[in-house]
């Protein structure tokens, strides 16, 4: 039984996909652009950052967790397949919502956390957006900023 759970963003997380970013003039991400930069032939063209290469040797010793703010398709789990980043669960945006990433993931995490099986254990996650790091705090995850660690691991 794993004392620690594990929680893993994507994108400037484990993977580098800023060649499909597109920013509105707030500097907020713009949702609209990264649906529609979606498409196979782009998700191909992102690349595993040195966090995602530790994440299976992590889940040697955690449960570990995706929590993504993607709508993922076919592409993104072959991607993540062909590139060894396996997990115990994925849970990721639901095609429609548009609410803001840090809403999203408490609201998922906390429906998923909630489950009788994880209440007690240390829940660690790495995720690269300020918002979402500061959310997720108030709910009780330990949320690291991985630019520091993906610095040192490359």
């Amino acid at each position: 039984m794993f004392h620690n759970i594990v929680i893993f963003d994507l994108d400037g997380t484990t993977i580098d996909s800023t060649h499909r970013q597109a920013t509105l003039a707030d500097g907020t991400l713009d949702l609209a652009k990264w649906f529609e930069n979606a498409t196979p032939e782009k998700i191909e063209r992102d690349s595993v950052l040195p966090l995602g290469r530790l994440v299976n040797r992590i889940g040697k010793r955690a449960y570990t967790l995706i929590c993504t703010a993607r709508t993922l398709s076919n592409a993104d789990y072959e991607f993540l397949m062909q590139n060894g980043i396996n997990v115990d669960k994925i849970i990721s945006r639901k095609k429609g919502d548009m609410s803001p990433d840090a809403d999203l993931k408490k609201r998922q995490l906390n429906s998923f956390l909630s489950l009788k099986q994880f209440k007690g254990k240390n829940k660690i996650m790495f995720d690269d957006a300020s918002s979402v790091r500061s959310t997720l705090r108030k709910i009780g995850i330990t949320v690291i900023n991985p630019d520091t660690v993906n610095e040192r691991l490359a």
